[in-house]
């Protein structure tokens, strides 16, 4: 996760991390959650 963020604020990279880790989740910049096959947004 460390090189993927480094990636993304330093080359300007969009990285689309899919988990299920809330440990993964809580270190991105924006978090997607799908509930019911609907996706919302849970931090902007």
């Amino acid at each position: 996760m460390e090189v993927l963020s480094r990636l993304a604020r330093e080359e300007g990279y969009c990285v689309i991390v899919v988990t299920h880790d809330p440990a993964v989740a809580e270190m991105s910049h924006c978090v997607w959650r799908m509930t019911d096959g609907v996706l919302t947004l849970e931090n902007p």
